[in-house]
């Protein structure tokens, strides 16, 4: 007698544990689904801003009554929709899953807003122009050995509604709008809020 219930007991306590695992793994993907993210820069196209290896916490809550503006680094994933609540908790399953094997996902991007519905935007001569007037990038990062941004020449793009214009900080290293053209805000996972990693640059992302 005193055998079985110590079996049911432990059979019990096991159950327990699946269970409480389970609620953990439940809270954990809404969590990362639909408020708050890690995420790691895997590329150059955002230095000196972001760097290779850094770990970022990404807000999914920052456009749920607001819209991307110009200055924001955003994640994306290229032409690929977010699709709602729902949509999300399969982009995190997958994620988890790529991770388990080494691997990413090579279609999510980290990219700064630069233009934004109803505004033109236009490259003269390396000189970054928004509805006609020129530009001060403080972020953008200057080539040693030339003393310049590396942004190049494009002819004017008219962004419409729906749609960002954006690019990496490292000019002469990004694929960005001004290769793929505009993104749609339906791909737009968050906004880059923290970095937490490495520990000499934890704080604030501007």
């Amino acid at each position: 007698m005193e055998k079985r219930q110590k079996k049911k007991s432990i059979g019990r306590e096991i159950l327990e544990w699946v269970l409480l695992i389970l609620a953990a793994f439940l809270i954990t993907s809404i969590i990362q689904s639909e408020l708050y993210a890690i995420t790691e820069v895997n590329m150059t196209s955002m230095m000196d801003t972001l760097v290779q290896g850094d770990k970022l916490i990404m807000s999914k809550l920052a456009y749920v009554t607001g819209e991307p503006q110009r200055g924001d680094i955003i994640i994306f994933l290229k032409n690929e929709p977010i699709g709602g609540a729902i949509g999300r908790i399969g982009i995190y399953i997958s994620d988890v899953a790529m991770k388990l094997r080494g691997d990413f996902r090579r279609n999510r991007l980290i990219k700064r807003v630069i233009g934004i519905p109803g505004d033109k935007v236009e490259i003269r001569n390396n000189v970054l122009y928004i509805n006609d007037e020129p530009i001060t990038e403080d972020y953008a990062r200057i080539e040693p050995e030339l003393g310049m941004v590396l942004n190049g020449s494009m002819d004017p793009v008219v962004v419409k509604k729906g749609q960002l214009f954006v690019m990496g900080d490292n000019r002469g290293q990004s694929m960005d709008s001004r290769n793929f053209g505009v993104i749609e805000t339906e791909w737009v996972e968050g906004k880059a809020i923290f970095r937490i990693l490495p520990f000499h640059k934890f704080g604030k992302i501007e």
